[in-house]
């Protein structure tokens, strides 16, 4: 019997980046330990021992070593994005955007066993809204969430040009004094019982007095729980209850749809694949048992063995293969003739599996 070969899909996507001990006030990193995530983290998580302390060094380095590049390159939109290549050169350049830092942030952080979030929003400067999206990070610290924006820490731009200004203002912020400046996207990362919606954050309002609450760290366990299509869907669920967006917001909820659709196709691929695969195995048993039945006219005594392994490893691969199959929902269209087609395949070759069962044991 022939195994499948498998398709190939072309997916676009569309993706919106001296050493002292912890009582001391700073930690002076050398810096032949800065140029990766890994040694980085090694590095502040040995020679500090409180999250807290962790955290602010992690701070402190990056507002004080790195600048924001008030120029950055774009990728072309038929070139995919990779990140961790992006990361790597903004550690190499000390050069980077708001992406990068909070990226930094996260990745470095999470290395030293603390949880942190990469959270993109929007922000205002004196009562203005800023026309350009924004990131920055939250960090569990000691069971309470923290604010953390590195970007904001390093300076600001001034006629096109980035002036450096280390300054503490965004470490480890309280939420509620976060929200004065930093609006999210995703209202749960507010981390407010009760988060403003997106008129009252750009008009400066206070949240209305009989807005309910709700418990933003369950939900934020919940969240974290799902799936990567099932979060970026209730991501845009939680956006639309939030008030009337503005364009920002308006904009990342397109680009999450888009990228919910890319999410969907690569999870369908993958379940493609992988039962597939699984069919494939089963070939290659249901073949060993058709090769072996063409030369002997019943099962030896001495191959019994062999032959009840092949049958065994044929029916649970096909069995692991329909059951793959079956987790595949909502399946884009230009897939549903693919995943017929398998699901065809496999029917018949069960049946297949348990005639050859019945005739050779």
């Amino acid at each position: 019997m022939k195994k499948l070969a498998l398709f190939s899909l072309i997916l676009g996507c569309c993706l919106w980046t001296t050493a002292v001990r912890a009582q001391d006030k700073n930690l002076d990193i050398p810096d032949a330990y800065t140029y990766s995530l890994d040694s980085l983290a090694f590095y502040i998580d040995s020679h500090c021992n409180e999250d807290t302390t962790k955290l602010r060094a992690l701070y402190d380095w990056m507002v004080g070593h790195m600048h924001y590049n008030v120029y950055p390159t774009f990728v072309s939109v038929n070139q995919k994005r990779d990140e961790a290549k992006e990361i790597a050169l903004a550690l190499r350049s000390r050069e980077g955007v708001c992406r990068h830092f909070a990226r930094i942030f996260q990745e470095v952080s999470e290395r030293m066993a603390i949880p942190a979030f990469f959270i993109e929003g929007y922000t205002k400067s004196n009562g203005a809204i800023i026309p350009d999206p924004h990131a920055w990070c939250a960090a569990l610290v000691n069971g309470k969430w923290y604010l953390y924006d590195p970007t904001y820490g390093m300076g600001y731009v001034r006629n096109y040009k980035f002036v450096s200004s280390p300054n503490s203002n965004y470490c480890q912020m309280e939420p509620d004094k976060f929200i004065s400046s930093h609006m999210p996207f995703d209202p749960i990362w507010q981390l407010l019982e009760r988060p403003y919606t997106f008129q009252a954050f750009d008009q400066g309002l206070e949240p209305p007095a009989d807005r309910p609450s709700f418990s933003y760290a369950d939900s934020i366990r919940v969240h974290l729980q799902r799936k990567p299509v099932e979060q970026l869907t209730a991501v845009n669920e939680r956006i639309r209850r939030n008030g009337t967006p503005n364009r920002l917001v308006s904009y990342c909820l397109e680009v999450n749809t888009a990228n919910i659709a890319v999410r969907r196709h690569n999870e369908v691929y993958e379940i493609y694949k992988t039962a597939l695969t699984h069919y494939n195995s089963c070939v290659d048993h249901y073949n060993a048992l058709v090769r072996y039945r063409r030369t002997h006219d019943k099962v030896s005594r001495s191959d019994h063995r062999q032959v009840s392994e092949w049958i065994a490893d044929a029916a649970a691969d096909i069995a692991e293969a329909s059951q793959t199959l079956q987790t595949a929902d909502q399946v884009p269209e230009q897939y549903a003739t693919a995943i017929d087609n398998l699901k065809t395949a496999i029917a018949e070759l069960t049946e297949k599996v348990e005639r050859k069962k019945e005739e050779m044991l």
